[in-house]
């Protein structure tokens, strides 16, 4: 009976347990269940917060952001070198403030330049954090526990999103000023709820404390650059049921409406269910690389079955259409799981905050290009469109398995060669 039980307790969901929550990155997966349920409340309406509460026109609100993502893509890097050099957590923590006190303020923007200023210095902590948590996990696990710590986060973070969206929900029923306020209030509350909660993690030992002097890495570091541009590529895929789906099903099926929320939400559902398995899989670099050809593969086929939904109407494209996400749900986690792998794969142990930065360029860049770049595929050539889309993340699929195989052959040589890059101060 007791072997029985012990057998029971162990295929518990890791975060029925309490020592999921008691270990020391259990304070971390709180605080990103709780700046999740923020985002996904901001991001539910934040363009109408833009549009209809600070009023400005489609074309500000479109050169804005774009103009903000740019600002942030680039900021990943820097911000994770200075992570390294001055501790993560203590990093993190300063973040995550600024973006709180930053979101807050845009209660208070009433026009263009000013809501560009506000959101350019949003956008880039935004995009500057998760890199550097990845570093806090990193510096406080090792081995297994360490792409399993780093994929709860990306649990937590899904759950947290969907909840919160509930609450941007209510905001866009009541479409009030107040309303909006209230929104950037709360968003920017869970923001400084995370701080406050990272102060409670141990304290990652930073470079200057180790007495550590030495150049930037990740720069020279040629498949880790290949590796950031080409999981940029499959990152697309996160845009695809964001951005492209929605225009491709309104301009070139006659889908109901509901299709679109029946199908993110049977996406968010299966990745919180099922992430940890497939992160499991990528625990080498080795393995890691086989996930991305079969991430791309399983893109690819997704959008060979979206294509032939064009035109179609009734129960068959709604059959079709079903079919098709869960083959992308697949690929999703395929590529997660795989960028996980490979990102802290590749990683040199003394600069994850650095690599973890230059590493969300690439998906920066791809959630920036991704919703003019899949509208012009899918609204304006329609099923070639699709066809061009599965090539490219065939082919980065294909390429991430050879930028794997190679980086382990350069570790190799490394492993026998003396390190040049490191000047330990007496």
């Amino acid at each position: 009976m007791a072997a029985i039980e012990e057998q029971g307790v162990r295929w518990r969901p890791g975060w029925t347990r309490r020592v999921f929550w008691q270990a020391p990155v259990g304070p971390i997966y709180v605080a990103t269940l709780v700046l999740a349920v923020g985002r996904g409340a901001w991001y539910a309406c934040w363009a109408l917060f833009f549009l209809r509460s600070v009023g400005l026109s489609p074309a500000e609100f479109g050169f804005g952001i774009t103009a903000a993502g740019v600002v942030g893509m680039v900021a990943g890097m820097p911000f994770g070198y200075l992570a390294d050099r001055l501790g993560p957590r203590e990093v993190l923590i300063v973040v995550a403030a600024v973006q709180g006190l930053a979101t807050m303020s845009l209660a208070l923007v009433g026009d263009f330049w000013s809501a560009m200023l506000v959101t350019t210095v949003v956008v880039t902590v935004e995009r500057a954090a998760p890199g550097i948590r990845i570093a806090v996990l990193s510096g406080l696990t090792s081995g297994a526990d360490r792409l399993k710590a780093i994929s709860n986060c990306h649990v937590m973070k899904e759950v947290g999103a969907v909840a919160g969206s509930l609450v941007g929900i209510v905001v866009l029923v009541f479409d009030s000023r107040a309303g909006y306020v209230a929104l950037v209030l709360f968003c920017g509350s869970a923001n400084l709820a995370f701080a406050l909660l990272m102060s409670r993690v141990p304290h990652v030992e930073s470079l200057r404390e180790r007495k550590v002097k030495r150049k930037v890495l990740v720069l020279r570091d040629r498949p880790f650059l290949v590796l950031t541009v080409l999981n940029g590529v499959l990152a697309l895929n996160w845009g695809l049921l964001d951005s492209g789906l929605p225009v491709w099903l309104t301009t070139h099926t006659q889908a109901p409406p509901w299709t679109m929320g029946v199908l993110l939400a049977f996406n968010g559902v299966v990745i919180v269910l099922l992430l940890n398995r497939f992160t499991r899989a990528a625990a080498t670099v080795r393995s890691a690389g086989r996930l991305s050809i079969m991430a791309g593969g399983a893109l690819a086929v997704s959008c060979l079955l979206f294509a032939t939904t064009d035109g179609g109407a009734g129960t068959v494209v709604i059959a079709l259409l079903f079919a098709a996400a869960a083959v992308h749900t697949v690929g999703e986690l395929f590529f997660v799981g795989s960028g996980y792998g490979l990102s802290v794969g590749m990683t040199r142990e003394e600069a994850h905050g650095e690599y973890q930065g230059m590493f969300g360029v690439g998906e920066g860049a791809a959630m920036m290009l991704a919703p003019g770049l899949l509208t012009a595929l899918l609204a304006g050539w329609g099923a070639p469109g699709w066809l061009l889309l599965g090539g490219l993340f065939l082919a980065a699929g294909a390429g991430l398995l050879l930028t794997s195989r190679w980086s382990i052959r350069l570790e190799r040589q490394r492993a026998t060669a003396e390190p040049r890059e490191l000047q330990v101060v007496a």
